[in-house]
């Protein structure tokens, strides 16, 4: 029976993902594994009760029998944050514990998914450290890579947790980066006792957002939505310049969502000259006709919202970088990713395979 634990540096790089990914190879080298992730902070409610829809979703996927209340025993709600704060006593330890026992003793390999960061979880004294103590298990650790400031995030991880640390996976490495990554942080991070045991680039249609998630997120009124079905937004621009220095600005990235002012009729024509993918105006503003009609010659969807431009923003950002897996091809996509990326031979010797 072995256990591996998953941990990130933080929200959004791809762990859920990883963990999928090391579930599919293992049943497909007909390895019987199991999934569990004791503690989770991003809880969906719904009339039904409250869940956590990325083990709900893995659950599905890889047709695991275990009841989701075993997979996901610790959802922390506002609720239960509250107790705690009051001073309510729980044992959320032994409800991780027995959860774990009741799982891994029906697998060869048991994947256990972490919190959103290492550290999150502390308020129930259930961290990455703390979990993994419980259930006596190694840990690799996911981390996005955008620059030398992620090494930094990964030497402190091994710096709190310490030995248990096996290894990290590298993962939305930008293309231009990849060499500098594979000689330089690579040798760094090896020469300090951490195993690199994958380097996975960025793939825009795992990090990009599809148009119709933009809509859903962002609420507000859909001029044209069907334009937008199957599109994916790979960047976000924000246009606040003069219409000349906004076509400029506009033409450096393609399959974009520009968001501007309601009331900026000229850079909305500019972005709609150039390879936009979507188009946010903020101020609950209604566009001129004549940027509707061009909106439909180009099949852009028209997204007018309320929020003011700096909060749209804010909330488009949160959304990049997340890669959502709950779309099979999406799934699949990643698993081959990792599947031609992963060092497997390291991996199943952390594993004891």
């Amino acid at each position: 029976m072995a256990t591996l634990y998953v941990a990130s540096t933080e929200s959004y790089v791809g762990k859920s993902a990883v963990c999928a990914g090391l579930l599919r190879q293992l049943k497909d080298r007909q390895i019987d594994a199991g999934y569990m992730k004791p503690v989770s902070v991003s809880v969906t409610h719904t009339p039904e009760g409250a869940f956590d829809e990325d083990a709900a979703f893995i659950r599905e996927s890889f047709g695991l029998s275990e009841p989701l209340e075993q997979i996901a025993p610790v959802l922390l709600r506002r609720t239960t944050i509250e107790s705690i704060l009051r001073g309510e006593q729980h044992d959320w330890a032994g409800a991780v514990q027995q959860a774990f026992q009741a799982i891994s003793s029906q697998h060869q390999v048991t994947i256990v998914e972490g919190t959103n960061s290492w550290y999150e979880g502390a308020l129930v004294d259930l961290s990455a450290d703390r979990v993994a103590d419980l259930i006596d298990a190694p840990m690799v650790l996911v981390s996005r890579y955008r620059t030398t400031l992620t090494v930094d995030a990964i030497l402190s991880v091994q710096r709190f947790v310490g030995k248990r640390l096996k290894g990290v996976i590298l993962n939305q490495i930008e293309e231009t980066r990849l060499d500098f990554v594979q000689s330089h942080v690579v040798p760094f991070l090896e020469q300090r006792g951490i195993a690199v045991l994958g380097l996975l680039p960025q793939d825009i249609a795992l990090s990009g957002i599809p148009v119709e998630d933009l809509v859903s997120e962002l609420g507000g009124s859909v001029i044209g939505a069907e334009y937008g079905q199957g599109k994916i937004v790979e960047s976000l621009m924000i246009g606040a310049m003069g219409a000349e220095a906004g076509l400029s600005h506009f033409r450096r990235r393609a399959n974009k969502a520009v968001i501007t002012g309601g009331d900026r009729t000229d850079l909305q024509l500019a972005a709609l000259e150039t390879s936009t993918n979507a188009l946010v105006l903020t101020g609950n503003f209604r566009p001129q006709q004549s940027v509707i009609d061009r909106a439909e010659q180009r099949n852009v969807p028209i997204i007018t919202i309320a929020d003011d431009t700096l909060t749209a923003v804010e909330r488009i950002e949160n959304m990049f970088g997340h890669v959502r897996l709950h779309e099979r091809t999406k799934l699949e996509r990643f698993t081959k990713l990792m599947a031609e990326r992963c060092d497997w031979a390291r991996l199943d010797a952390i594993l004891g395979l």
